[in-house]
């Protein structure tokens, strides 16, 4: 049996499904203190992927910047989309 219409926007869901995120009262409803610190996390992550995108893309850059270049150079590394 469908569940009565809720007071938040009047969403019924349905039987088989589950409630999408953007409706979901613990992400709505988050504390300043969590949202805060989802803030500076994702404010450290893009500084760090920025960073990193920055020393792949040196044409200049002489040292390798993770393991992986190390095993292509050395080509120990297989890729994904190899075709031999």
């Amino acid at each position: 049996m469908a569940a009565p219409f809720s007071s938040k926007g009047g969403y019924r869901p349905a039987p088989l499904a589950s409630l999408p995120p953007e409706l979901n009262p613990a992400e709505y409803d988050a504390s300043p203190e969590k949202r805060r610190a989802d803030a500076e996390r994702l404010a450290i992550r893009s500084k760090l992927k920025r960073e990193f995108l920055v020393q792949l893309n040196n044409p200049l850059r002489a040292e390798r910047i993770d393991n992986r270049d190390k095993l292509i150079e050395e080509g120990k590394y297989e890729r994904p989309f190899r075709l031999a």
